[in-house]
């Protein structure tokens, strides 16, 4: 199956919700279906904190880079991040020529290693989501299962 990773946008609670949601029942797939998260396999926190790195273009820095861990979604074969503000604002200006530049770098890290057309998808749904997480006031979100 693989790792799941998905990205949304939410408040506090509807991101608690929505990590939680395998253990609730109707309501927890009400969440699902409310927040419309962007459905991948294979991302981290490690792998977004080196897309960011690089839109930054500096080195990747763990105490620069990090995601922000919700302890409360924490559950040794799940996990929560929240994306830092700095990064959604980043995320939200580069522009797409910044983005395509990018890609290139992002595939040939350690930890990915595929086809930059792989990660073209997921870049423009983070900067939409970040876009979106803005206008609502609210979060932009990494959940992940194995």
């Amino acid at each position: 199956m693989g790792l799941l990773s998905d990205f949304f946008v939410a408040n506090e609670g509807e991101a608690a919700r929505y990590a939680d949601r395998m253990s609730e029942d109707d309501q927890g797939k009400a969440i699902a279906l409310q927040l419309r998260p962007a459905e991948y396999k294979g991302f981290t926190d490690l792998e977004v904190g080196t897309l960011w790195a690089i839109l930054e273009g500096k080195e990747w820095d763990a105490d620069l880079h990090a995601l922000e861990s919700d302890e409360g979604g924490d559950e040794g074969d799940s996990w929560l991040f929240r994306f830092p503000d700095r990064l959604v604002q980043l995320l939200t200006h580069v522009e797409h020529s910044a983005l395509d530049a990018a890609l290139p770098r992002w595939a040939d890290t350690e930890e990915l290693q595929v086809d930059v057309a792989e990660l073209r998808p997921v870049v423009l749904d983070l900067q939409r989501l970040a876009k979106q997480a803005i206008a609502e006031q609210k979060s932009l979100y990494l959940w992940g299962s194995l």
